[in-house]
């Protein structure tokens, strides 16, 4: 499959990157500072982009089978990235008839607030309250398609090993994950229309 992932420079960006290519899959690396060609493969391109770019966005859509968005926000204040970022993808998705699309939203969004615990919840409070209303943004622009579209709601990311064992469910616990388990989920996504249209939550 020919994929490009945005947010590709990203902790959870360069694992989905990595697993894509261990899954054969042709990757198309978007991001504001990926590496200049050179490092490339057959497998992999590197673009060179901003998602705040709508003629980048769309270049880069050309002639893949489907995306997969890792956008993070650029900082606590940032009310922007997701939303807009994702909405210039959908936007070039939908007018070049690229229909696969799967996304990183967080814990918390939607009705997996009721997953997450009291801590975790202190923690949505007192911190990243943009970081959670962007991605209500990002999933309301997504819902709001008509692409074939799967919203991955991650528990608090680690950097720890993949293990391969994580739950997909919208009404277990959610705790914590690996961003390589998180990878490995998003990429499994491509290929399996479960949960198309849907939001499922993931974590260990």
């Amino acid at each position: 499959m020919r994929l490009v992932v945005f947010g590709a420079t990203g902790k959870t960006g360069q694992h989905v990157c990595r697993k894509a290519l261990d899954e054969g899959h042709a990757v198309t690396a978007f991001g504001r500072s990926v590496a200049e060609p050179g490092g490339e493969t057959r497998e992999l391109h590197a673009f060179r982009g901003d998602v705040f770019d709508a003629g980048a966005v769309a270049e880069a859509i050309v002639g893949q089978d489907a995306a997969i968005v890792c956008l993070g926000s650029t900082s606590l204040r940032d009310k922007k990235t997701l939303s807009a970022g994702t909405k210039n993808i959908v936007d070039a998705m939908v007018a070049r008839d690229v229909s696969r699309l799967v996304v990183t939203s967080a814990a918390g969004v939607g009705e997996s607030w009721g997953q997450v615990s009291w801590s975790v919840r202190l923690l949505f409070w007192t911190m990243p309250r943009n970081v959670l209303a962007g991605h209500r943004a990002q999933e309301a622009i997504v819902k709001g398609s008509n692409l074939d579209w799967t919203v991955v709601r991650a528990a608090v990311l680690t950097d720890r090993a993949g293990t391969g064992n994580y739950t997909k469910s919208n009404t277990a616990a959610m705790s914590r994950i690996s961003r390589a388990d998180l990878a490995d989920c998003l990429v499994s996504q491509l290929a399996d229309p479960t949960h198309s249209r849907q939001a499922i939550s993931v974590t260990s």
